[in-house]
């Protein structure tokens, strides 16, 4: 009888002492996925001059103070085996960019190695940076300066626009001569938001009835090294809890 529960006793520790294993290595596989942000720019592919990086974050520092929204601005080496909107969509989420409940957040990522890019709006801007006005933003500023190796300029010049959007909105100036990007209509598309919803019930009862399942999607990830190296930057402390709402745009060059 002690034999049989001595048994018993080593195959449930065992099973036990697996299941913590394997869910630390998930949490391990995450977080080396998803380094924490360097500052409000966060240039893991080195690929922005120091005085574009200066410039830029003084802006969205003051963009922030003024305003209270937050703008992240990425680059990285490669997408691994995931698109440029999934991985826009995970670290908008894993970072938390945008103030709690106000969802003002945006993430602005490039990928170096597969030449894309994207904006990625938060729920909260998605009103004053709709669609068509992300993707003009990309195609007038950003596009152009990639296409000539110029990564620094053009992010620079693509992040402005998008304060200045946002600060004309709240009634707001910024220094260093930034001025509003033109604005044209439209609104955030409807099916587009009930999609959005659909998917999160969706994966919501999937998660819920299955834990093992969101595990294994924590651990779930592409090539590695896509971040690349690097430590933080002083003073940033970190963003506010927000959230994304899915829009935004895409673009390659």
């Amino acid at each position: 009888m002690n034999r049989i529960i001595s048994k018993k006793g080593r195959y449930y520790f065992s099973l036990l002492f697996l299941c913590l294993l394997a869910l630390f290595s998930a949490q391990s596989v995450f977080a080396a996925r998803y380094p924490k942000p360097r500052d409000w720019v966060s240039d893991f592919a080195n690929v922005i001059d120091p005085s574009y990086k200066q410039k830029v974050s003084s802006v969205l520092t003051e963009l922030e103070q003024k305003t209270s929204a937050e703008i992240s601005v990425v680059t990285i080496r490669s997408l691994g085996n995931e698109t440029i909107e999934s991985l826009a969509v995970q670290l908008f989420q894993e970072w938390g960019i945008g103030k709690k409940g106000k969802d003002n957040g945006v993430l602005f990522i490039t990928s170096i190695g597969e030449r894309k890019t994207r904006i990625e709006v938060g729920y909260g801007l998605e009103g004053i940076l709709p669609d068509g006005l992300t993707g003009e933003i990309l195609d007038k500023y950003v596009i152009p300066e990639f296409k000539k190796g110029d990564y620094g300029r053009g992010i620079t010049l693509g992040t402005f626009a998008i304060a200045s959007i946002i600060a004309d909105d709240a009634g707001v100036e910024l220094t260093g001569g930034i001025r509003p990007a033109s604005r044209p209509g439209g609104k955030p598309s409807l099916l587009r938001t009930i999609f959005n919803f659909i998917f999160l019930v969706i994966m919501g009862i999937l998660f819920i009835r299955n834990p093992f399942l969101f595990l294994l999607f924590l651990g779930m990830g592409g090539r590695g090294g896509r971040f690349g190296g690097g430590g933080f930057g002083g003073g940033f402390g970190g963003f506010g809890g927000g959230m994304s709402g899915g829009g935004g745009s895409s673009r390659g060059w």
